[in-house]
C-alpha cells in the first residue's frame, strides 16, 4: 500500500486535533451533567437525550440517504 507523503506530514497534526476534540467533548459532557443539563448525542443512528437523573430518552431515528454521486478515483470537483 502506497501512502502519500502529505498524509504522513499531517498525521501528527490530525492526531492532536482528534485528541483535542475528544477531550473538549468529554469536558463539555461532564460540565453539562454537573449543571443538571440535558445531554443530546447520536448513537448507532439514533438521537438520544440523557436526562440529569441518568435516564435515556430516544428522540428520533436518523435515516441514511445514499450519496447522489458515485465518487471515482481521479474525479475533479468544480465549485460554484
Amino acid at each position: 500500500m502506497n501512502t502519500k507523503k502529505i498524509f504522513r506530514q499531517d498525521y501528527n497534526q490530525t492526531k492532536s486535533l482528534v485528541k483535542a476534540g475528544r477531550i473538549s467533548g468529554d469536558n463539555a459532557v461532564r460540565r453539562s451533567k454537573a449543571l443538571d443539563l440535558v445531554v443530546t448525542y447520536i448513537e448507532n443512528g439514533i438521537v438520544y437525550e440523557e436526562l440529569p437523573d441518568g435516564s435515556k430518552k430516544q428522540i428520533e431515528v436518523l435515516e441514511r440517504k445514499p450519496a447522489k454521486i458515485i465518487l471515482e478515483k481521479g474525479m475533479v470537483f468544480h465549485g460554484k
